[in-house]
């Protein structure tokens, strides 16, 4: 896995090494972040939770409000252990608890982040030294390094065929303030002022960074028998891309930010191949694995196996509670063609995704669709419903959201 990729590149990019992964597998084209922020999307994805339910609902570290993974939560690896197979992680974590390893999240083999390079490194040989079966987690810090562009900004050459985003810092008008306060008093401060020139060459280091995690994969995948390996290419979110004017992450929730890549490649084709236009999120990828090796999962889980269901979603239900410290909780529904987003300070977006793709208009106070508001807001309010006690024996108390 990378961290902090779109799926909606700028650009074309060099990725020789995803191919191999596409040719042999599926693509998923709307797979989406549950959340927009690493430490609570990798929770979903290690076990198949949404972050609310996992109780990482934010970023883990000494600046951020995040509360670390609990280790009673069942995930990939501790399903995986228990049915015999060797399990390693390798370099990026961030979900706290690892102090003496992650033993206790079910990886016997932790070697922690030094750098990519070391990361590919120290996959490959492990994987090379391990009888079968086996999991290897090898999770990249790129393309997030996008966060030293604006230092670097003067050596970075445009590249051919980069776009300049399709929506500037204008569309941001009729938008949420905290949109603005990110552009005014936080991190998109650094962007201010840019053109379309400063952008398409933020965009083309951006698309560097991404070509170094493929020839990085590539080493990883050199050294696994992919004629008997279920291989998934993924990331925790993406990156706002310039896109109406903002840079990295934070409170807002449009495409190039929750728009992820998902490619699983396995030997039988079970999930088949090509492409497919599912609605997925990240929460369906532990409960697909496990059911790929056969091994069922012992709790309820807010993800599905891919393997059987098939365009099952009309819609997907995705989250954000704070920026670190700034608590500024979102709420999101994205069906086919809409998406609606509220803030809990009160503000709604609505965008019709077949006529508005750049969400540039915010039809919220749109008179014609306050039937299809409502319904909306209320399929969003009963998704935001508890579960039942039972699962309550399996996770931590989470925040109320």
């Amino acid at each position: 896995m990378s961290d902090q990729e779109s799926a909606l590149l700028p650009g074309p990019a060099s990725l020789p090494h995803r191919r191999r992964l596409t040719e042999r597998g599926v693509t998923f084209r709307y797979a989406f972040a549950n959340t927009p922020q690493c430490s609570a999307a990798r929770s979903a994805l290690l076990t198949g939770l949404e972050p609310h339910r996992t109780g990482v609902i934010t970023n883990v570290d000494a600046g951020s409000l995040g509360k670390p993974l609990s280790p009673r939560l069942p995930t990939l690896g501790s399903v995986l252990r228990e049915a015999g197979y060797r399990t390693g992680y390798f370099g990026k974590w961030h979900l706290g608890n690892d102090e003496r390893g992650l033993a206790q999240f079910g990886f016997d083999t932790y070697a922690p982040w030094k750098s990519d390079e070391s990361t590919a490194r120290e996959a490959a040989h492990w994987i090379r030294s391990q009888s079968e079966p086996w999991l290897a987690w090898v999770s990249f810090v790129n393309p997030h390094d996008i966060y030293q562009f604006p230092r670097l900004m003067a050596k970075v050459e445009p590249r051919p065929g980069v776009r300049p985003p399709a929506s500037g810092p204008e569309s941001l008008a009729g938008k949420p303030s905290e949109q603005r306060e990110y552009m005014e008093r936080d991190q998109g401060r650094v962007a201010l002022g840019y053109g379309p020139a400063e952008w398409i060459r933020y965009r083309s280091y951006y698309l560097g960074l991404v070509e170094k995690v493929d020839a990085l994969l590539g080493q990883v995948l050199d050294v696994c028998p992919l004629d008997r390996t279920v291989a998934v290419y993924t990331s925790d979110h993406g990156d706002a891309l310039g896109e109406h004017g903002l840079p990295f992450k934070g409170p807002f929730m449009y495409e190039p930010l929750i728009r992820i890549p998902l490619v699983i490649a396995s030997p039988d084709g079970e999930l088949g191949r090509g492409e497919r236009s599912d609605l997925v999120t990240q929460a369906d990828l532990a409960p697909t694995l496990a059911a790929l090796a056969g091994v069922p999962w012992p709790s309820p889980v807010s993800g599905l196996n891919l393997a059987r269901a098939r365009g099952e979603r009309r819609e997907v239900f995705l989250e954000y509670y704070a920026k670190q410290k700034w608590v500024n909780p979102i709420r999101t529904i994205r069906t086919r063609r809409w998406k609606l987003n509220r803030y809990d300070r009160g503000h709604v977006e609505l965008y019709d995704l077949e006529r508005d793709p750049d969400e540039v208009r915010n039809l919220a106070a749109e008179p014609s669709l306050a039937g299809l508001r409502r319904q909306l807001e209320q399929r969003l309010d009963a998704w935001r419903r508890p579960w039942p006690e039972i699962t309550l024996r399996t996770r931590p108390a989470a925040a109320t959201i």
